[in-house]
């Protein structure tokens, strides 16, 4: 009894608006694999902020009876209660007594949920959309195909690997057609679907296990037998490996061994290389955020220097004769072993907050560093940790222990001071390039130094290059100019040209094209050619500095950006994107010179007319997501406020569209058919039956008339009988008959077609 009475009730359940509690889930799953294509580009508070925001809309859509636009309506308040947790909102106060205090106030609160509530809405806003819009079998599969090719885009296009959330959506998809299929059925065949759910676990069992055997398939199996190449590829890579190259972020090249001894090209992605003892190949651009540097001046991040050329890469100096510079104190004027006192510098201040967990061997900062003034205690109230140690020589501020079984945690949060040039040309071109005191001979041997094996046709440029040069600086300059202007950027070049063993050789004189790991050596290379000394360095070109649009409103032509900001000060987004080399020039009295033989950048010197300001206040105490990216200002600009108010709009128009989409419809057909004659129309509208009948596969036979087929389906299926009967005969007395239908009686015929339509 028990047991009846608990079918029963499950019955009354799934009889009442099942269908849409269970589209409300898959098409929540779908707008959240679709989220994963940001991955390392949203912050984890974003992700978990719009995981939070779905898994509430589903439950709300479950648990709650009302009508459609009271259940959005709750939704849309939930989502912005759950980013206000998850951003941390607090309230802020104001002035009501004026309309700017009302939009300060406005300002100031609404900013704090920025963009966290907008990508949030936007997720959220497309699940709700594909719920209520996708309400046929056709824009199910239309959105299940634009789904997965979106997916299948971004997977081949970007880092990030999305396989499993292929898998995921492919599922949800058939979960969906399944759905959509039962709940027809019901439609139809009321009594059938009653005796059906008469058993729901005998009825339900099969579709479970079958669903959950294609996810076994299609997401356990790849990671199993990791040998096996997925079935399912985009055009896009379909293409690539028909002509013997591979995809960067696709599932094959995690899974795949490239063969013995072939380089491929875009087989990783950029970032910050640990390794530079064979240079080549190309990469794919993550735009991932890897930190917040906060600055009086804008300049590169300068990490680690390389001294030793091998012909392929390269090598640290083994035999630097600089003593490193330990148990450092805050604020310590730190040594450097290069005279540099006939330039001018400038004092610059950073506070950089790393995003990413790595482990680096060297803290990033603007080169040379004067001082250190804390390490993860924006306070100052402990010593600089031991494990941070100075380089004169080569700039580097090292982080860990030699020798060390263990390096210590490496820092989430650090400020330094440092002492940029100020780029005078005139006086440089009357400086010698190298160390005018023959003590110095030892520390010079490295930086002009070049295998026996690099090929005579190098120098042979170089000096083609530099003859018209008439001093050092200008030798320089005219390398860098010649590899800016007669090499191409790009970060997959066609390693298939090289031929020569030499890495250099093989970009200059064969592939031509490449990177800035690419310019940057052959710079050095050039320019030792020709006696100049000459180091390779690497970290970081400066990132993005958020722009308040409205600054460059009505400015008329001719304006430059950069009267806004000369300096650059702000708070730069560093991404794996900006990993970065270029060389560095010794010249006596100056020290060492940047340059810059990348096309595309430049390196941002300071003016001279530059003045020190002082570090921007930023808070650094809190989690790295939020606190670093509020220093550089969260404030709403007029801009952001209208593209917001223009995106709600939309959302609310395509809201109500969809529900008033029966109105709409009707008032579609008054407009196509008010010119013409009721008798036309119920041909037209028996035509477009005959038409929809022979896409859903009801067979007809040329020599049928419409009554003829219509007696046969209806024999065929006994629920449109008498409505197919009705359509032949009015169809019959208007075609063959003098019969005068009215405008009602027209709309009366077309319902009944559309009837026939939706049950066919």
């Amino acid at each position: 009894m028990a047991v009846q009475t608990w079918r029963k009730a499950v019955a009354a359940s799934l009889q009442e608006g099942w269908y849409r509690r269970v589209v409300s889930v898959l098409t929540a799953l779908m707008a959240w694999q679709l989220a994963h294509i940001f991955e390392g580009y949203w912050w984890e508070e974003t992700f978990q902020c719009v995981s939070w925001v779905l898994f509430t809309s589903v439950a709300l859509e479950w648990v709650l009876p009302w009508r459609p636009i009271y259940r959005v309506v709750t939704q849309g308040a939930v989502l912005v209660f759950i980013s206000a947790r998850v951003a941390q909102y607090t309230y802020i106060s104001g002035s009501f007594n004026s309309l700017d205090g009302i939009q300060a106030w406005i300002s100031d609160n609404a900013s704090q949920l920025h963009p966290i509530v907008g990508l949030a809405a936007l997720v959220w806003g497309a699940a709700v959309a594909l719920q209520y819009c996708a309400i046929t079998r056709r824009r199910i599969m239309a959105v299940l195909s634009m789904t997965l090719l979106t997916l299948m885009i971004a997977d081949s296009f970007t880092p990030v690997f999305l396989w499993d959330q292929t898998a995921w959506a492919v599922f949800a998809g058939l979960g969906w057609l399944i759905a959509e299929h039962y709940s027809r059925f019901q439609r139809e065949h009321p009594r059938s679907w009653s005796e059906l759910l008469e058993y729901p676990i005998s009825f339900f069992l099969p579709i479970v296990s079958i669903l959950t055997a294609i996810m076994l398939v299609g997401v356990l199996a790849p990671n199993l037998v990791p040998s096996v190449a997925p079935i399912l590829k985009d055009p896009y890579t379909i293409w690539v490996e028909a002509h013997g190259g591979k995809v960067s972020g696709s599932f094959t090249e995690t899974r795949m061994d490239t063969p013995e001894g072939k380089e491929s090209s875009g087989d990783h992605s950029s970032g910050y290389s640990r390794n530079d003892s064979e240079l080549g190949g190309g990469f794919k651009f993550d735009y991932s955020p890897v930190m917040y540097v906060s600055t009086t001046q804008r300049s590169y991040w300068r990490g680690e220097t390389r001294a030793y050329y091998t012909g392929a890469g390269w090598m640290d100096d083994e035999n630097d004769p600089s003593a490193e510079v330990t148990h450092i104190q805050s604020g310590e004027q730190l040594p450097l072993d290069q005279n540099r006192d006939q330039i001018k510098t400038v004092e610059v201040k950073q506070a950089v907050t790393m995003i990413r967990e790595d482990q680096y061997p060297v803290l990033f900062a603007a080169v040379p560093v004067e001082s250190v003034l804390w390490i993860n205690d924006e306070n100052r109230s402990q010593a600089i940790p031991s494990s941070l140690r100075w380089d004169p020589m080569d700039w580097e501020l090292r982080w860990g222990r030699p020798n060390a079984d263990q390096t210590p945690a490496y820092p989430r949060t650090y400020a330094v001071v440092s002492e940029l040039p100020v780029l005078n040309e005139t006086s440089l071109r009357q400086a010698k390039a190298g160390w005018s005191g023959g003590e110095f001979a030892p520390q010079l041997e490295p930086y002009v130094q070049l295998p026996d094996t690099t090929p005579k046709r190098v120098k042979q440029l170089a000096e083609e290059i530099t003859a018209a040069a008439g001093n050092d600086y200008d030798k320089a300059k005219l390398i860098q100019t010649f590899l800016q202007e007669n090499y191409t950027y790009t970060n997959e070049p066609n390693i298939s040209l090289r031929q020569s063993q030499d890495f250099v050789d093989s970009f200059l004189f064969e592939v031509k094209e490449g990177y800035c790991d690419y310019f940057s050596t052959a710079m050095a290379v050039l320019g030792r050619s020709v006696g100049l000394p000459v180091r390779w360095v690497k970290g970081y070109a400066p990132g993005i500095l958020p722009v308040d649009p409205t600054l460059y409103i009505n400015r008329g032509e001719g304006f430059n950006p950069d009267d806004i900001n000369p300096n650059g000060e702000g708070t730069y987004t560093v991404r794996n994107a900006d990993a970065h080399s270029w060389v560095e020039i010794y010249f006596d009295g100056y020290g060492w010179i940047p340059f810059e033989p990348t096309p595309g950048f430049d390196f941002p010197y300071p003016i001279e007319e530059q003045q020190a300001v002082a570090l921007p206040d930023i808070d650094l105490t809190g989690s790295a997501g939020t606190s670093a990216v509020s220093s550089g200002g969260w404030g709403l600009s007029a801009g952001t406020i209208v593209w917001l108010a223009a995106a709600l709009v939309a959302i609310v128009a395509v809201y109500l569209m969809t529900m008033r989409r029966q109105q709409l419809v009707k008032l579609y057909q008054q407009l196509r058919y008010r010119s013409v004659l009721p008798n036309d129309r119920i041909v037209i509208e028996a035509n477009r039956l005959l038409r929809h009948a022979r896409r859903k596969g009801y067979a007809r036979e040329e020599w049928e008339t419409l009554r003829e087929s219509a007696e046969r389906w209806g024999a065929e299926r006994n629920y449109l009988r008498t409505d197919l009967k009705e359509v032949a005969n009015q169809f019959e007395q208007v075609k063959y008959g003098a019969a005068e239908y009215g405008a009602a009686d027209a709309e009366r015929f077309a319902k009944l077609v559309k009837s026939i339509r939706d049950r066919m």
